[in-house]
């Protein structure tokens, strides 16, 4: 099949498929071929599911052919992140702890069950391709992964393609598979979606189940989605809704009306210390939301500006992960890299007193979630500060990045990345769309609004 041919959006793959122009198998194929051509370079997959997704597709073509009443996600190959279950097959979670290369003898690490999330997904049809890449149990921005190596940036290989659902971010941006699994704790769905040019979503904290997702820190993960297009986002969050009973309705199509919606601009926030050409992109952003009919506001928050306590925040996360790991770290703490090392090494100084009273600080920040929304119903920031980095870059330069996600993470609020223009070098720039709590349709529905009116995601679709 040729690559021109190939639907770039779930909605179109379905389409094809229910009029008989393409099968789930042929779609299967041609993404494996994929994967086998770049992901020597890319680093995107870690396990691919060959002959599993083949099989699939052929069982899901059986079923539409015989008439089975098949949903939107009925024979779309997606990828999973490699700290998320999959029955049967590997889950390594970036680390040497659970490969085969620890020891002489297989410490494999292979789940008897699926995780909540895929089993969702596979219950709407969905194929899964294989796990994707990551940095090592989910620990940093940076994509990079020193057991199964660095993923690269789609667009320029020496970058960053940002962390930790670096592998889902590139294997999208590569066209190796329609859609992503992928978690965000501080920034892990939005930072590769905003530096991979593609839309990633990270829900309410707490909206969708993260069992059978190994954790990083249960007070702020949360399982969530990339893919190419804002539309694709709302089928998936369709699928893993569905029969939950939320305040959500069906989200998939969505309006792109949002005359009259008010956006928020943060003084001394939202432009502070960002880099010249994505400020110019997010002003650009900012008057085509204006012209769809949008009022823009700017509003002060002294909880952005300035009150926002990154301490209580990484008290809180390093404490919940040292509790996760504290056997194999006592045991053999050398089997991790360098950056789990310095995260352990940290929250095993933290006592129980002080991360109770840092999640009593944290419950008490809670009412900022209403302050920030009294007057707007959508905050806009840029995603990141920069563009991606280099692959070798600092780590201090990833610590810098996470400014316009952990006050959002840390109050459980629900946030978009997608597209919004790319630096002079062709590096792909984010635009961040933040809501209240259990407002994704609202989100959606801007970000839709946006993605009609501009180019910015149809380069994601080239």
């Amino acid at each position: 099949m040729q690559a021109d041919s190939i639907p770039k959006t779930i909605a179109q793959a379905s389409q094809q498929m229910q009029s008989g122009l393409l099968t789930s198998r042929i779609l299967v194929k041609h993404y494996l071929e994929g994967i086998q051509k770049l992901n020597p370079t890319l680093k995107a997959f870690i396990t691919v599911f060959k002959h599993q997704a083949l099989e699939t597709a052929i069982q899901k073509d059986f079923e539409r052919s015989n008439g089975q009443e098949c949903g939107l996600l009925h024979g779309i190959p997606i990828a999973v992140k490699d700290n998320i279950d999959t029955v049967g097959g590997k889950t390594t979670v970036g680390s040497q702890l659970f490969c085969e290369l620890t020891s002489q003898r297989s410490r494999d690490r292979i789940p008897l069950s699926d995780s909540v999330i895929v089993k969702k997904l596979k219950a709407a049809g969905a194929v899964i391709l294989g796990k994707t890449n990551l940095s090592e149990f989910a620990a940093d921005l940076s994509g990079n992964n020193l057991f199964y190596g660095n993923t690269c940036n789609v667009w320029n290989h020496n970058h960053s393609s940002g962390g930790s659902s670096s592998g889902s971010a590139s294997a999208i941006a590569a066209h190796l598979c329609l859609a992503g699994i992928g978690t965000d704790t501080g920034g892990s769905i939005r930072v590769p979606a905003s530096w991979s040019g593609v839309v990633g979503l990270r829900p309410t904290h707490g909206l969708l189940s993260n069992e059978g997702i190994f954790p990083r820190a249960p007070s702020f993960d949360t399982v969530g989605f990339l893919t190419n297009c804002v539309e694709d986002i709302a089928i998936l969050l369709d699928a893993a809704l569905f029969p939950i009973s939320t305040n959500l309705k069906q989200l998939y199509p969505l309006s792109n009306n949002i005359n009259g919606l008010k956006l928020g601009i943060i003084s001394n926030y939202t432009f502070r210390g960002i880099e010249p050409e994505i400020a110019k992109e997010i002003y650009n952003a900012i008057s085509i939301l204006k012209q769809l009919g949008a009022e823009i506001i700017t509003i002060n928050s002294p909880f952005l500006e300035e009150e926002f306590d990154e301490v209580t925040y990484s008290t809180i996360a390093l404490y919940e992960f040292y509790q996760v790991l504290q056997a194999e770290y006592a045991t053999n703490p050398n089997i991790f890299g360098a950056k789990v090392q310095s995260d352990l090494s940290k929250g095993v100084k933290i006592s129980h007193q002080s991360y109770k009273k840092a999640r009593q600080k944290w419950e008490e920040c809670f009412q900022q979630r209403q302050k920030l929304f009294q007057q707007v119903d959508i905050l806009l920031t840029p995603t990141t500060p920069m563009v991606a980095p280099l692959l070798n870059t600092d780590a201090k330069i990833y610590q810098l990045n996470r400014r316009f996600m952990l006050p959002f993470s840390f109050l459980g609020l629900p946030a978009i990345s997608l597209p919004c223009g790319r630096n002079c070098q062709g590096l792909p720039i984010g635009l961040q769309l933040v809501g209240n709590s259990y407002t994704e349709a609202l989100i959606l529905r801007v970000a839709f609004a946006f993605q009609l009116a501009t180019t910015f995601s149809e380069d994601s679709l080239l």
